[in-house]
C-alpha cells in the first residue's frame, strides 16, 4: 500500500473520533445566569471551529486519495509530490475540492481499469473506511464493483435528500419573513430551485426502490451552472455478472425525473432479451434543455453537450468493463440527441459490441461499430429522425442495419404494435422494442429488418439533403 493510502487510512480513523466529539458539542445546553450569554457564544465558536477543522481534514483526505490513485496509475512520484504539496497547502485555507464523477481532480491519466486495479489492491479495512467516510468519491469512480457503488450512492442520495429538505424549510421560513419585492422574487426562485431538486432526488429514490435495482452513479449540484443539477445511472439486474448488458442514453429535454418510467421500459426490454440480461438507464450527462437552445455552449443544435456527455459515457462504459472478471455482450442504445452522445462515446469506449440508434438526427459519417453491429430504428412520422442535422441519416448510412418499427404479425399469432413519432421506441409490445431486445440479447437473426424510409426521407432527398 502506498504511503498516501496508509496516511489516509490513519487520518480517517482520527476523523471519526473528531466527528464523535462534535456530536457532544452539538447537544443543546440550557445555561442560566449572568455568564450564560458568554458561554453560549463560546460554545458556538467551538462548533464553528470544529466544523472548519473537519472541512480541512476532508481536504487533506481528498488530496491523499488523489495522490494514492495517481501513484496507482503510474504517475511519476515527483509530480505526485508536487501536486500533493499544493493540495495540502490549499486544504487549510479553502473548502475541500469537490470530487467529480469519473475521477478525483488533478489525477492525470486515470482510467476505469486503473481504478479497478487500485481498488482491488486496497486492504479491506481501507475499502470499508473509504466507502463509509467518502461515499461520494467511491460512488463516483467508474471501474468499481456495482454493489460497492450502489451502497455508496444510496448514502449520497439519503444525505442529499436530507440536506435539501432542511434547505427547503429554511428558504420557506425566509420567504415568510420577506417583505421587499426583490427579495421575495429571489427567495421565491430559491424555493422553486430546491423543490425541483427534491423532486429529482425523489425520482431517483423511486427508481431504485425495487429489488434488483442498483444506483451506479449519482451527482448532485445545489446550484448548477448548467443542466438540472442531478445526474444518475440506475441499473436493473447485475451489470457485473449479466451475460448481456444494455446501456440507454436519453436525449433533448431529458432528466432523472424520467427514471421510474424508463426503468419500467428497460425491465420489459431485458425480460424480452432473455435470462441474464441487465439494463442501465444512463442519465449521467447534462442533456440540453428547451431554455438553452440559444446558448451556443448548451444548445441541442450543437455538439458541445454531446461531446461532454460522450466523455462521461465512455468512462462509464469503460468502468462496466473494468469492474468485471469476464466480458459481457454490451449494447449501447441512444435515443434522439442521446444517439449523438452515444456515437461520441464509442470511439474511446471499450467493451461495446453493438450500438442501436433510435430516432436519430444523425451521428456523423461513421456509425461507430462495424457492419452487423450498428443498428437504427426510425418510426414513421418522426421529424427528428428526418433532419439529418448531425450527419447523414443513419437509415441510409452504409454499414447500418435498419430495424422495423412497423406493425408486424409474428408466426406465433402475436401482433407487435407500430411505433409512430419521436417517442415510444421502447414501448413494451412494440416491434421496435422487440427488435432492440433481439440485438441486446445477442439474437439479431430474430429481428425484423426495415430501414424505416417514409415521406420525410423522400422529401429530404428531393431537396438534396
Amino acid at each position: 500500500m502506498s504511503a498516501p493510502a496508509v496516511a489516509a487510512a490513519r487520518l480517517l480513523a482520527d476523523r471519526r473520533g473528531l466527528a464523535r466529539a462534535g456530536a457532544v458539542l452539538a447537544d443543546p445546553v440550557a445555561w442560566h445566569g449572568p455568564a450564560a450569554r458568554e458561554a453560549a457564544a463560546a460554545r458556538a465558536a467551538l462548533v464553528r471551529g470544529h466544523a472548519a477543522l473537519l472541512d480541512d481534514l476532508d481536504g487533506v483526505l481528498t488530496a491523499l486519495g488523489a495522490a494514492a490513485l495517481a501513484l496507482g496509475v503510474g504517475t511519476p512520484p515527483a509530480a505526485v509530490d508536487a501536486a500533493l504539496a499544493i493540495a495540502l497547502d490549499a486544504a487549510g485555507r479553502q473548502a475541500p475540492p469537490t470530487v467529480p464523477a469519473a475521477a478525483p481532480a488533478g489525477v492525470p491519466g486515470l482510467d476505469p481499469e486503473a481504478v479497478a486495479r487500485w481498488w482491488a489492491g486496497l486492504d479491506p479495512d481501507v475499502r470499508a473506511a473509504l466507502e463509509r467516510d467518502r461515499p461520494a468519491l467511491v460512488g463516483g469512480l467508474d471501474g468499481l464493483p456495482a454493489a460497492v457503488r450502489d451502497r455508496a450512492n444510496r448514502r449520497v442520495l439519503a444525505t442529499a435528500q436530507e440536506e435539501a429538505r432542511a434547505e427547503e424549510t429554511a428558504v420557506r421560513d425566509r420567504l415568510a419573513r420577506s417583505r421587499d419585492p426583490v427579495e421575495l422574487a429571489r427567495v421565491g426562485y430559491a424555493l422553486h430551485e430546491v423543490r425541483a431538486r427534491l423532486a429529482r432526488l425523489g425520482a431517483v429514490a423511486a427508481a431504485i426502490d425495487r429489488p434488483g435495482r442498483t444506483l451506479l452513479d449519482l451527482e448532485v449540484e445545489r446550484h448548477p451552472a448548467d443542466g438540472q443539477g442531478v445526474r444518475a445511472a440506475v441499473a436493473r439486474g447485475d451489470v457485473d455478472t449479466a451475460r448481456d448488458v444494455a446501456v440507454f442514453t436519453a436525449g433533448f429535454t431529458s432528466g432523472v425525473d424520467e427514471l421510474p418510467r424508463r426503468l419500467g421500459e428497460l425491465d420489459a426490454l431485458a425480460d424480452t432479451a432473455g435470462p441474464g440480461t441487465a439494463a442501465v438507464a444512463w442519465y449521467g450527462y447534462d442533456a440540453p434543455q428547451v431554455g438553452e437552445v440559444a446558448d451556443p455552449d448548451r444548445s441541442v443544435l450543437g455538439r458541445a453537450p454531446a461531446e461532454e456527455g460522450g466523455r462521461r459515457l465512455a468512462s462509464f462504459l469503460g468502468g462496466l468493463d473494468a469492474a468485471r472478471p469476464d466480458d459481457a455482450h454490451v449494447t449501447a442504445i441512444g435515443h434522439s440527441y442521446g444517439s449523438v452522445v452515444t456515437a461520441a462515446a464509442l470511439a474511446p469506449a471499450s467493451g461495446v459490441d453493438d450500438v442501436v440508434y433510435l430516432g436519430s438526427p444523425g451521428v456523423g459519417e461513421a456509425p461507430g461499430r462495424p457492419p452487423g453491429h450498428a443498428w437504427v430504428v426510425e418510426a414513421a412520422g418522426d421529424p427528428t429522425a428526418d433532419t439529418a442535422w448531425f450527419g447523414p441519416d443513419p437509415n441510409r448510412t452504409p454499414g447500418v442495419t435498419g430495424l422495423s418499427a412497423r406493425e408486424v404479425a409474428l408466426p406465433d399469432g402475436r401482433v407487435l404494435t407500430e411505433s409512430r413519432g419521436h417517442h415510444g421506441y421502447l414501448t413494451p409490445g412494440s416491434t421496435s422494442a422487440e427488435n432492440v431486445a433481439a440485438v441486446v440479447g445477442g439474437r439479431p437473426q430474430d429481428a425484423v429488418l426495415d430501414r424505416g424510409v417514409d415521406a420525410g426521407d423522400r422529401l429530404r432527398r428531393l431537396v438534396g439533403r
